[in-house]
Formats: structure tokens, sequence, C-alpha cells
């Protein structure tokens, strides 16, 4: 796989530790997929960078996840920023358990459909990880 120019820039800079050498390596093996979902993922930087009006970073932005988290010595892989984030609150033993589960298999294919589907509704796969959420007000 040839990296794209998004992609090139977002590794371009050391992140959790990983030279940009290492970022390119993981996205190539990767082929730009969430290791997670398989879902395409974004690397626009201004999708990346919270903004104005409560938006936060892109459910589907880039990030370097640890496997196992608090062990600096973990292997690393690149997932949504959001589903990094729900796995970064739970213990890994629990997350490795769920990951087994027709549930979160459900999940992730529900996540890759929307990323196919309509990659920019961020609501769209807030909904997903928040289904009974109500929407702000605005």
């Amino acid at each position: 796989m040839k990296l794209n120019l998004q992609q090139k820039k977002w590794a371009s800079k050391r992140r959790q530790g990983l030279a940009p050498r290492d970022l390119c390596y993981l996205l190539k093996k990767q082929n730009g997929k969430c290791a997670l979902s398989k879902a395409e993922m974004i690397f626009d930087k201004r999708q990346g960078t919270p903004v104005a009006g409560g938006k936060g970073c892109h459910p589907l932005y880039a990030s370097v996840d640890h496997k196992d988290p608090g062990n600096p010595a973990a292997e690393r892989q690149i997932v949504c920023y959001a589903l990094n984030d729900l796995k970064g609150h739970l213990p890994l033993s629990c997350f490795n358990a769920l990951k087994e589960t027709d549930a979160w298999c459900s999940l992730m294919k529900q996540w890759k459909d929307q990323a196919e589907r309509d990659k920019m509704d961020r609501d769209a796969f807030k909904r997903l990880l928040r289904p009974n959420m109500k929407p702000k007000k605005r």
C-alpha cells in the first residue's frame, strides 16, 4: 500500500513514542484501516483537532493505541479515535473478553458500514456508541 498525502503528514511526527517510520509501517500493514473495526480512518489534521461549537476530535480520526495500556513496551496499533477512547475506559481483561462477543462484532460491523456510508456524520458514530443519547439543543 502506498500512503496518501494526508497519511504521510499524519505519520510525519512522533506519536505515542513511535517514530515516523514506525507509524508508516503500521499504516501500510493495516492498509490505512482501523485495527479494531477495519473502517477507513481520517487523517486530516483539521478533523483531529477539537473545534469551537463542541465538536471534538472526529470519531474516525486515526490514533495510536497501546494494545496493553500502561505497558510502555506494549505493541501498538492504529485505531479510530472514538474506539481508542472507548477501549481506554476498560480494563484490558474486560476489553479482551468483550471483543470476542457477538455484540462487539456487530458494533464493529456497524462502525465500518457507517464509515462507508457517510464518514463525516459525526452524530451517527456517537449514536452507535450511545444509542439512547438525546441530541444536544442548539
